[in-house]
């Protein structure tokens, strides 16, 4: 008999985001122990909380069962140019790297990583997470939500219900805020003018820009870090926001009077990437295999507020802390999955233009 976890998800299929089949049971990752001894994985992660959340839910353990030393290494956000440097000096500091979806769409154009899957294929594990959750170079791990959110004491009567209501002042009315730049912030701009999900991409610049002349002069605060929105969201000084959700959900833990609208959500993951032409690429595919297990997923999120990208971690889920996660079945149906291969070709050319419009 299927789980409730395992229905929810299959009814959701058509967005790629399913259940496992029933054969294809949580399966324990192939590692193979003598080639692996006395042997070293040294692989980037961002460091800080989430780094120790990586060390708890796959380091430590990947490094007991495989019999390796598995060493985390904090680095500068988007290491693309020290992977590009790696591998054009075949001077391997890292084996592997804790990358996000634009990092890959930057490196595989000139082959600085190497494939996942061995000749063999996806392992079971990794199998299991769903199409639009991973490509050839990376197997998604974690993932977050851009959202919107508001504050419920002062919003609760009319509150915003989608983009297009944040988007309406005249009607909903409400201190807003918006992102100082153009990566999740024209997506929004487009869904709130009507264009439908599955036609944002390539994004229509023109009709964003016109979209955001709309709302421009009622945006009191154009924010540019995340835990600026946390501040203003526990303060009162916004009324309503589109931010990470995880910043969010500080605000909400911190005891502010916040709700999480889920609708429209731009979903981005990362993941475990391979370094072309490594020392350990085999290794390395062995733990990004174990990493891609659900019940390591689910170690993680214990420790962070990203989303497992692999469907069966809600089978170890606690409930509680399953209705604050972005890949909860009951909200993942509703998001979209941001393009970071358009990003990758077009940012430079949508954040000039989007600092161009915000002095103009």
């Amino acid at each position: 008999m299927q789980s409730k976890t395992q229905t929810r998800m299959a009814a959701i299929d058509r967005r790629g985001f399913m259940a496992a089949s029933g054969t294809a049971l949580l399966a324990a990752p192939f590692i193979r122990t003598a080639s692996a001894r006395n042997r070293t994985l040294t692989i980037r992660d961002p460091g800080g909380p989430v780094g120790e959340a990586y060390r708890k839910a796959f380091f430590e353990p990947f490094s007991k069962r495989a019999g390796v030393d598995v060493i985390g290494v904090q680095s500068s956000h988007g290491p693309t140019g020290e992977i590009k440097a790696m591998v054009e000096a075949g001077n391997y500091a890292w084996d592997g790297a804790l990358l996000d979806m634009s990092d890959v769409a930057v490196l595989t154009d000139r082959q600085y990583l190497e494939t996942v899957s061995g000749p063999g294929g996806l392992g079971p594990n990794a199998s299991q997470i769903p199409a639009d959750l991973r490509n050839d170079f990376l197997i998604g791990a974690m993932g977050y939500a851009t959202i919107l959110a508001y504050r419920t004491d002062t919003m609760g009567r009319q509150p915003p219900t989608n983009l297009a209501d944040f988007w309406n002042t005249a009607a909903i009315p409400g201190v807003r805020s918006l992102r100082k730049h153009a990566n999740g912030t024209l997506e929004p701009a487009l869904l709130a003018d009507g264009v439908e999900k599955p036609h944002l991409y390539p994004l229509d610049l023109d009709r964003a820009f016109r979209s955001l002349d709309r709302i421009k002069n009622d945006i009191a605060v154009w924010w540019t870090g995340g835990a600026q929105t946390s501040q203003m969201l526990k303060t009162g000084e916004v009324d309503c926001l589109v931010t990470w959700n995880a910043r969010a959900q500080v605000a909400i833990d911190d005891g502010a009077p916040v709700n999480i609208v889920w609708k429209d959500a731009m979903f981005s993951f990362a993941g475990f990437a391979i370094l072309k032409g490594g020392p350990n690429v085999e290794l390395m595919r062995e733990f990004v295999e174990f990493a891609s297990a659900g019940e390591r997923q689910a170690e993680f999120v214990k420790h962070s507020t990203s989303g497992p990208c692999n469907p069966k971690a809600f089978d170890f889920i606690e409930p509680k802390l399953a209705k604050i996660l972005p890949t909860n079945p009951s909200y993942f149906a509703e998001m979209f999955v941001m393009d970071a291969r358009w990003w990758g070709s077009n940012n430079a050319i949508a954040q000039e233009r989007y600092e161009n419009w915000l002095v103009g």
